[in-house]
């Protein structure tokens, strides 16, 4: 046990006196290059990580196309089909001309938004959704094992 100790107490005695050394023997030079490699660090660290992120997603999105998981759009389970005869793009926006008066002017009141019965049909969407994922994974679970089986 004493071993181990004197190794630890050693170490420690290096690091510290390698330490101190490191830092009176410093130049100019070696100051300015490493704060020449913190900055770019520094700076290139965000874009480095948004790279790596874009790949990944891009990567996770190939293989769940491979595999079949991919689902319906956040569009298609709010409802975002348009009304008929009513052309996508087309709408009111604040302070176009409505019936004399700006959309927005003071003293109209603001409308409040409708609901529709595609809310509960969005939720049931899911619910179906998720079973048909929970299907595949399974299926495909029992498929691994009896390939590992025989």
């Amino acid at each position: 046990m004493d071993y181990v100790f004197d190794n630890l107490s050693l170490a420690k005695d290096r690091l510290v006196t390698n330490s101190i050394k490191s830092f009176e023997g410093m130049t100019t030079q070696r100051w300015v290059r490493l704060v020449a490699i913190i900055g770019g660090y520094m700076l290139l660290r965000p874009w480095l990580l948004k790279f790596a992120a874009d790949r990944q997603k891009k990567q996770f999105e190939k293989e769940s196309e491979e595999l079949g998981l991919s689902g319906p759009s956040a569009n298609d389970l709010r409802g975002g089909k348009g009304k008929k005869g009513e052309k996508k793009g087309e709408g009111k926006v604040l302070g176009e001309i409505k019936e004399g008066k700006k959309v927005g002017e003071k003293g109209e009141a603001p409308k409040a938004p409708r609901v529709t019965k595609r809310k509960g049909a969005g939720k049931k969407m899911l619910e179906e959704e998720e079973a048909d994922e929970e299907r595949e994974i399974r299926a495909f679970l029992d498929e691994q094992r009896s390939g590992l089986a025989t």
